[in-house]
């Protein structure tokens, strides 16, 4: 169902509860996407200590982040959870974070949820991400990720576009994260196909320079995929 579906003062809430309802791998998805984006901190940490000459430096750096179909916000409040408890700091001015949706009520409703989170200095925005005038003014960005968005975007040209998109903003040795539909429904138009296959994600990405494509998870018609920019 969609948003629009549903009326009263908590409509957001439940149609959002109507998604994992719906869909129960989206849990496991969720907890997948926030485990990818902590081990690649926990390697970048790695990277810059050695970068640095010494285990025993201090060695820290702003994470920014990028959401990109932000929804009822749930994803944005664990993704930020997690990566400022392990950053060790015990501040969320560790993590920079940027979201994304195209409905205005989904926005409005992020900034307060992340607001009573502790995250005040998160930065949501309005847009549609099949106008390419999105991308203006943001970035780089050093992990850009997504749940259940892409499907909608239109098929594999619009894919492929907003992969090439969020190549040019992440920066070099950025992740992408995308957890998404990867079996089609009975009510698809086979013609325009948009719930595309693992294997056409891995094609896609990889002939736009990215590397290190995983499928991290797959679970029913959901499968969590991470790749990075060199």
């Amino acid at each position: 169902m969609a948003l629009s579906d549903f009326t009263g003062p908590d409509y957001i809430d439940a149609w959002a509860a109507d998604l994992d309802r719906r869909w129960p791998e989206r849990a496991a998805m969720v907890d997948c996407v926030v485990r990818t984006l902590v081990e690649w901190q926990d390697e970048r940490r790695v990277r810059n200590l050695r970068q640095a000459g010494s285990r025993e430096k201090k060695c820290h750096a702003v994470i920014r982040l990028l959401e990109l179909g932000i929804g009822a916000g749930g994803l944005a409040e664990a993704v930020l959870d997690a990566l400022v408890d392990a950053s060790g700091e015990g501040s969320p001015d560790a993590v920079e974070y940027t979201g994304i949706d195209i409905e205005p009520a989904l926005v409005s409703h992020g900034k307060e949820r992340l607001m009573v989170a502790g995250h005040h200095d998160a930065h949501l925005i309005q847009a549609d991400l099949k106008d390419g005038n999105w991308i203006c003014g943001n970035g780089p960005f050093d992990a850009v990720y997504s749940l259940q968005t892409f499907h909608d975007l239109g098929g594999v040209e619009a894919l492929e576009t907003v992969y090439r998109q969020t190549h040019g903003l992440l920066a070099p040795g950025g992740v992408l994260v995308n957890a998404d539909f990867v079996v089609p429904f009975e009510k698809d138009d086979p013609e325009r196909p948009r719930r595309l296959p693992v294997e056409t994600h891995q094609d896609l990405l990889s002939s736009l320079g990215y590397v290190d494509f995983k499928c991290k998870l797959r679970l029913g018609k959901i499968a969590c995929m991470a790749a990075r920019r060199p």
